[in-house]
């Protein structure tokens, strides 16, 4: 899940504060004669909260890996799962793909020329964490799945 820097309630209450300031000193200048402030400040509020929904809207995303003994699982959506990807476990390889520059490593789940991107919300050092962990438990797997051959 995406770090969340406010709560949706308090992200209502900071637009709340910005609003009331913003309509508070629109009117003022409203009754000293300047009509043109008030509509531009209604829109000014009007994208500030389209963009703080959209933020706390996309912050809710949610990706769910597991590994079994046979399949790795991977759901994605935000108040349930709205796409579930399988991969068999002996067969899936995971893959951090580093790129050069400026841009962020890519961490992917292969296997039978299909791939997924996973984590792709995670800063650099949580995304190399989520690698070690789940290339650990893919490794344990394997070794369970050796020892009881």
């Amino acid at each position: 899940m995406p770090n969340q820097a406010m709560s949706w309630r308090s992200l209502v209450d900071a637009y709340a504060g910005i609003a009331g300031t913003v309509l508070l000193i629109a009117v003022f200048f409203w009754t000293k004669g300047l009509p043109l402030v008030l509509p531009f400040s209604g829109l000014e509020l009007l994208l500030l909260g389209g963009v703080l929904y959209t933020t706390a809207w996309n912050s809710n995303w949610r990706e769910v890996i597991t590994v079994g003994d046979d399949v790795v699982s991977i759901e994605t959506g935000r108040n349930g799962p709205v796409s579930h990807c399988e991969f068999q476990r002996p067969w899936a390889k995971l893959v951090l793909a580093r790129s050069g520059g400026w841009y962020p490593s890519r961490l992917l789940i292969r296997s039978h020329g299909r791939q997924i991107e996973i984590g792709r919300f995670l800063n650099e050092q949580e995304r190399q964490g989520l690698a070690e962990l789940l290339t650990v438990a893919l490794r344990q797997g394997a070794a369970i799945e050796s020892i009881n051959k």
